[in-house]
């Protein structure tokens, strides 16, 4: 597994290809084209506040902002893993055809989503000083959390684009599966609004991510307990990730 990682590093150019095709497929025939990645959470962030804040009467702090920290690095996830788990079969013909690490296609795939997650960071930043919200030494920490927020995904998408080689039910599971996953991670209420499901959080892998990314931006702090959390789950879903990868890839020809 380890040597295959270090493989990536000799494919860096086709690497970037397949990032920057993507990302302009992602805004192709598009009128506004990059404006909509700093449209997008604007428009995710007015109607989330409406809609929890003014007829939901949600009473927490600087709502709106709470709100962009936590749908935006969601938005990331959820981009990245429906999509991700489809880009196998998504990209068969060059499965098919064309040498190269195969991993790299996911790679790529959640690549392309973190710089757009990385580019609407600007409206965040925009909306910080705006909230006069206080920006402090902890914010130092936010690259080591999105880059096992990056890790964990990766991890992820490797095992769920193989799985879905097989067994092509995967990709549907999935989405039924985030319908109710966002519900269940703290990203438009507080922790201490649902008191009762605390305990569930811990076994939630997005919990730690979503906490620790809103802790540095809005309140300048951080939890290390979370970190090493992040790092335990990031790893793990990294190696069981690739395992699966790896030796599913072997059939991905016939299969696909």
């Amino acid at each position: 597994m380890f040597k295959r990682i270090k493989e990536l590093r000799n494919y860096k150019e086709l690497i970037w290809n397949f990032t920057s095709r993507d990302l302009k497929l992602k805004y192709k025939n598009s009128a506004l084209g990059f404006i909509w990645s700093l449209l997008n959470p604007l428009m995710m962030m007015v109607v989330y506040t409406i809609a929890f804040k003014f007829i939901m009467k949600q009473d927490i702090e600087n709502f709106s902002m709470y709100i962009l920290t936590g749908i935006l690095p969601w938005s990331f996830f959820q981009a990245s893993i429906i999509g991700g788990t489809r880009c196998i079969i998504d990209n068969a013909q060059l499965v098919k055809k064309v040498y190269f690490p195969r991993e790299i296609i996911p790679f790529s795939m959640v690549l392309t989503n973190m710089i757009n997650y990385l580019i609407t960071l600007v409206i965040v930043f925009l909306g910080l000083f705006i909230s006069k919200i206080h920006i402090g030494p902890h914010l130092l920490l936010l690259p080591i959390v999105l880059l096992l927020f990056f890790i964990f995904t990766y991890g992820l998408v490797l095992l769920l684009s193989s799985l879905d080689v097989i067994y092509r039910d995967i990709f549907h599971f999935v989405e039924v599966v985030f319908m109710a996953w966002i519900y269940l991670t703290p990203v438009v209420y507080t922790v201490d609004q649902a008191k009762e499901l605390k305990w569930l959080f811990y076994f939630n892998p997005m919990y730690y991510p979503i906490q620790s990314i809103r802790d540095t931006l809005m309140y300048d702090r951080i939890s290390y307990n979370y970190l090493l959390a992040m790092a335990l789950i990031a790893f793990v879903t990294l190696f069981v990730g690739y395992k699966s990868f790896i030796k599913i890839e072997k059939v991905f020809a016939e299969e696909i």
